[in-house]
C-alpha cells in the first residue's frame, strides 16, 4: 500500500479517537451541567427568602427610627438614612452603609482552572480589563480576589494586585467549600482592605448562551428597604430574640456568603455549558474531518486501482 494511503488511514484513526474523547468530555460536562443547574435553582429560592427577611427587618428598624425622631416617612428619607444612627457602630451598619470616600475597589473574579471551555475564560478577562481601566480613571486602587487559576495567573502576569487566590474549586461546588472564600472577602471588607466589593462572573442563561455580570456585593445595597417592607414585616409578626440588631449581625454575613456562593455556583454552571458546547463543536468538526479524509482515501484507492488496471492492460497489449 502506498505511503499516502497509509498516512490517510492513520489520520482517520487518529481523528476518530479524538472525536471519541471530545464526545466523552461533552457527556461529562452535560452531566455536571445538570447537577449545577438543579442546585443553582434551589439555592436561588433560599437566597431570595433571606434577602426578603433582611429587607423587612432593616425596613422595620429604619421606619421606627424615623418615627421616633418625628421625621416624615417617605422614599427620600428612607434612602438617605444613616444606618449608624439606627444600629450604632458595628457589623450591621458596616455591611449596609456605603462608605463616603472610595479609595480602593475590590473585585472577586470567578474564572475556571482549565481550558477547553470555549470563550468562557477569555470573555471574563476581557471584560475585567475594561472595568479596571474605568476604575483607574476614577482614581481607585484595584485589588482582586481571584477564584480560578486562569484568572489569577493572568492578573499576576499583568501586574494587577491579587490579594487572594483560590483554585481547585470542584465542578459542583458545595457551600462548605466556598465558605473560606466568602469569609475572607467579608473580613477584608470589614478590615478596610477595600471600600467596596464587586463579584464578577459569567451568568448562565441557558445551554447555548451566557452573560457577563458585575454585582456589588459589599456594602450590601441590593435590598428592598422602605415602608412597604416594614408593613409586610409587621403583618408577618416575627418573634425576634434577642433583638433585630443581633439577628441582623448573623443574617447579613450569611446573606453575603450565600450571594457569593450563588455567584460561584452560577459561574460553574456557565462553565459546564460552555465546555459542553465547545466539546460538541469539536466532535462535529472531528466527524466532518473524518468524512473528508475518507473521501480522499476512497479517491486515492480508486486512482491506485485505475493505475494498476491500466498497467495490466498496457502489459497485455505489449505481449501481443
Amino acid at each position: 500500500m502506498p505511503a499516502s494511503l497509509l498516512e490517510l488511514k492513520r489520520k482517520i484513526a487518529s481523528v476518530k479517537q479524538t472525536g471519541k474523547i471530545t464526545e466523552a468530555m461533552r457527556m461529562v460536562s452535560a452531566s455536571k451541567l445538570n447537577q449545577t443547574e438543579n442546585r443553582d435553582k434551589g439555592y436561588t429560592v433560599y437566597n431570595d427568602h433571606v434577602r426578603q427577611t433582611i429587607s423587612r427587618l432593616i425596613s422595620s428598624q429604619v421606619v421606627d427610627s424615623l418615627r421616633d425622631k418625628d421625621i416624615s416617612i417617605d422614599k427620600n428619607n428612607v434612602a438617605k438614612i444613616d444606618y449608624t444612627d439606627v444600629f450604632g457602630l458595628g457589623i450591621t451598619a458596616d455591611m449596609i452603609q456605603p462608605r463616603k470616600h472610595i479609595k480602593t475597589t475590590g473585585f472577586l473574579v470567578v474564572t475556571g482552572d482549565r481550558g477547553l471551555v470555549g470563550s468562557y475564560n477569555s470573555s471574563v478577562i476581557k471584560n475585567m480589563m475594561s472595568i479596571f481601566e474605568d476604575e483607574r480613571a476614577q482614581g481607585h486602587e484595584i485589588k482582586v480576589l481571584a477564584v480560578g487559576s486562569v484568572g489569577a495567573q493572568f492578573f499576576k502576569k499583568n501586574n494587577i494586585n491579587v490579594v487572594y487566590e483560590k483554585d481547585g474549586v470542584s465542578d459542583v461546588p458545595t457551600f462548605d467549600e466556598a465558605l473560606p472564600i466568602v469569609s475572607t472577602a467579608i473580613k477584608m471588607f470589614l478590615n478596610g482592605v477595600y471600600d467596596q466589593l464587586y463579584v464578577c462572573y459569567t451568568h448562565h442563561v441557558n445551554s447555548l448562551s451566557s452573560a457577563f455580570r458585575v454585582e456589588k456585593m459589599l456594602p450590601i445595597v441590593d435590598l428592598d428597604i422602605g415602608v412597604k417592607e416594614a408593613e409586610a414585616h409587621k403583618e408577618l409578626e416575627y418573634d425576634i430574640e434577642p433583638d433585630v440588631n443581633s439577628v441582623l449581625m448573623k443574617l447579613l454575613p450569611q446573606y453575603a456568603r450565600s450571594t457569593i456562593y450563588g455567584a460561584i455556583l452560577d459561574a460553574k454552571t456557565a462553565e459546564h455549558a460552555s465546555s459542553m458546547t465547545a466539546m460538541q463543536s469539536a466532535t462535529d468538526n472531528a466527524n466532518d474531518l473524518v468524512s473528508n479524509l475518507t473521501t480522499k482515501l476512497n479517491r486515492a484507492r480508486q486512482a491506485q486501482i485505475t493505475t494498476e488496471i491500466t498497467e495490466i492492460i498496457s502489459g497485455a497489449n505489449a505481449l501481443e
